[in-house]
């Protein structure tokens, strides 16, 4: 039940924003993957951006700014298993999602984001 409520949430989509022509130029390591350097980076320039995923457009009612925001709506992310988090399953379009995080993301940034939900998800 929370999965499909935080996908249908994050489904939603964004509010009009003017979205990237390209994924954020963000490149993950193969292990250590930093909130601070790598994932937050990321999730600034290609998810939180006007009118999608920030404070003003919380679109889905999901904000992705800041590490607590990601702890605000259980199951986005799961510590040591990317497989089990909402995030994790969007940015793999395992779950539906407007626009598609594919087309917004590289496999080096998701992979990164996998790896660091692996790691533990840690405010590095």
């Amino acid at each position: 039940m929370v999965v499909a409520t935080v996908s249908y949430l994050l489904f939603a989509g964004c509010n009009g924003s003017p979205f990237q022509p390209s994924p954020p130029n963000v490149i993950f390591p193969d292990s250590n993957v930093s909130f601070r350097l790598h994932v937050q980076p990321f999730l600034r320039r290609g998810c939180a951006l006007v009118g999608c995923h920030d404070r003003g457009g919380r679109s889905g009612g999901v904000v992705l700014e800041e590490y607590a925001h990601l702890w605000e709506r259980p199951g986005l992310v799961v510590p040591g298993e990317p497989d089990a988090s909402v995030l994790q399953q969007i940015l793999e379009a395992r779950l539906p999602h407007q626009p598609d995080p594919r087309e917004l993301s590289t496999d080096n940034q998701r992979r990164g984001v996998r790896r660091w939900i692996a790691e533990g998800a840690r405010y590095n």
